[in-house]
């Protein structure tokens, strides 16, 4: 179908910019200052009270930014559980969501999820993120040591290995 003016389906275009994708690395110097990355990170619990990255200061994250209408973002969930379960305490497994606390909740019951979730008070574009799912490893000193986008199947032998390394991290 050729359209006389382009135009409208740019603007529409325009609306999808956050996307779910495949697997991509990023290397964590491409980003805008890592503290300030960080710092711009406003979340709550599931009951509205605030939190902060600080609070788990000495422990390493494994902070996952997902979405419940994203697919990648769903199928990756059940690897994370699997994960987060081998390393326990650990390793900090907290999920981001901007979606209300009641949808946040009810995606974690209906798929039996364990490991922490808290709602982004912000767009996930506020923080840097252009793709769903996106993951930060943040060592024990609070330094993000990787940065991953799209699908992972984090309970493989070879993304178990990097929380290996990230735990092992002073």
């Amino acid at each position: 179908m050729i359209f006389k003016n382009p135009f409208p389906a740019f603007l529409f275009l325009g609306f999808f910019s956050i996307r779910c994708g495949a697997p991509r690395a990023i290397p964590s110097q491409s980003a805008p200052s890592l503290e300030e990355r960080l710092e711009k990170i406003k979340m709550t619990d599931l009951e509205g009270r605030p939190m902060r990255l600080k609070d788990f200061s000495g422990t390493a994250v494994f902070l996952n930014f997902w979405a419940s209408w994203c697919g990648p973002c769903a199928s990756e969930m059940t690897s994370i559980e699997k994960a987060s379960r081998q390393f326990g305490d650990s390793i900090v497994f907290l999920a981001l969501s901007n979606e209300s606390p009641e949808q946040i909740e009810a995606f974690r019951k209906k798929n039996r999820l364990t490991f922490r979730f808290a709602r982004l008070e912000a767009t996930y574009l506020d923080v840097y993120v252009v793709t769903l799912p996106t993951t930060l490893l943040i060592n024990a000193k609070g330094e993000v040591v990787a940065e991953e986008e799209g699908f992972q199947d984090w309970a493989s032998p070879g993304n178990i290995e990097k929380l290996e390394s990230l735990r092992a991290s002073p």
